[in-house]
């Protein structure tokens, strides 16, 4: 029992003399400490100049919604729509579900629950409005726009309204 007891107080002595040793290091030796070591300091210099127009101050999304709004989907192709298929699949039916009725597995957990797709409500929103919650998200539903393309987009749209219209 004393050696166990002599063995930990050693131990504890050890610790406490090595962990002295290394802030007297740090704090008197300046060399092999990272003291001098080389650093990134991004604001110690002026900032680059950027090219005239890179950045828009007026405008921006609020050109991109006005390009949007003559899009509308008119009867869209088979192929079109068999884009949207999988596109829905993969974004979009999680949450809203395979039926598009809102009882996607993710959604289940959200209050309230996904909108509907197939709901008169959601019939009368127009081709840009539903383009613009796809991009930019809405409530609960993320903002898509850096994940899918616009043409995917489009096609989700046009499979939506073909849904929509009972085929």
């Amino acid at each position: 029992m004393k050696q166990v007891i002599f063995l930990g107080v050693f131990a504890i002595a050890a610790v406490y003399g090595l962990y002295n040793i290394v802030n007297l290091y740090d704090d008197n030796m300046r060399w092999g400490r990272m003291q001098e070591t080389p650093a990134v300091r991004p604001h110690e210099e002026p900032l680059l100049l950027m090219e005239e127009g890179t950045v828009p101050f007026e405008g921006g999304e609020e050109q991109i919604r006005a390009a949007l709004a003559d899009n509308t989907i008119q009867a869209p192709s088979h192929h079109t729509i068999e884009e949207g298929r999988v596109a829905y699949q993969v974004f979009c039916s999680h949450c809203h579900g395979p039926n598009l009725d809102g009882q996607g597995t993710v959604g289940q957990s959200f209050t309230p629950l996904p909108t509907d797709l197939t709901s008169p409500q959601t019939q009368q929103l127009t081709d840009n409005r539903i383009f613009e919650h796809i991009s930019y998200g809405d409530k609960r539903a993320p903002a898509l726009a850096s994940t899918m393309s616009v043409d995917d987009r489009w096609a989700v749209i046009g499979f939506l309204r073909h849904k929509q219209a009972g085929n």
